[in-house]
């Protein structure tokens, strides 16, 4: 026998007023993320940045056959769109050049075109992949993005030679309301060579001139 419609109408009136006696409401799912939205998650706290000047301290372990531990001291700047540069004295050439390839978050959706290939939901992770616009010595990058702390990130890039970059970002707000690096681990492995570098950020000039030319390599 087909219930009447009234009689559906009185069911549906009573599952109604049931959830709203237990005060729960029904789940709608969130839509799906895409590339623009993560990239948004990871930039959240950044949006008023043109630019920064920071000095930085690097830890360096080298190893090959034996291990040689010391300490760098530099200057790192940055200006949008896409521009940043290390500036260390004892850096050569092409080393300044790779690491203004790698860039930062805040040049990523400028220097690489970059998907959304992967997911998962506990805990929420997003994971982008990219090439670079322009050739260089980086391949491909790979960035996972913790979606429960934006400032949590972990990138990985693959260059020519088959050298990998493997770095661990942790981001965190200053007094200036920014979110930015207050410190990286990377591991390097080229050449035979492995190289473990700590750099931690000190205070950030926010918005200040910065010249083109300290983005120029010597």
């Amino acid at each position: 026998m087909q219930p009447s419609r009234a009689g559906l109408t009185m069911r549906i009136l009573a599952t109604a007023s049931l959830i709203a006696a237990l005060g729960v409401a029904p789940v709608i799912p969130a839509p799906p993320l895409g590339v623009t939205d993560v990239l948004a998650r990871v930039a959240h706290g950044d949006v008023g940045i043109d630019s920064y000047t920071v000095p930085v301290r690097i830890d360096v372990r080298l190893h090959k056959l034996f291990t040689f531990h010391f300490h760098l001291d530099g200057t790192e700047y940055f200006k949008r769109p896409d521009r940043v540069a290390l500036d260390l004295h004892s850096m050569p050439k092409q080393y300044r050049e790779l690491f203004a390839e790698l860039g930062t978050p805040l040049t990523w959706s400028s220097q690489y075109d970059l998907h959304l290939v992967g997911s998962t939901a506990q805990p929420a992770t997003y994971r982008l992949e990219g090439t670079p616009k322009h050739p260089g010595q980086v391949e491909r990058l790979v960035v996972d993005v913790d979606g429960d702390t934006p400032a949590a990130l972990h990138a990985r890039w693959f260059c020519q030679g088959g050298a990998t970059i493997d770095m661990h970002i942790t981001e965190q707000e200053g007094p200036n309301g920014y979110d930015l690096p207050q410190r990286e681990e990377a591991d390097i492995d080229a050449g035979g060579y492995h190289v473990h570098a700590t750099f931690d950020y000190g205070s950030y000039a926010v918005n200040e001139n910065v010249a083109n030319e300290v983005f120029t390599a010597h």
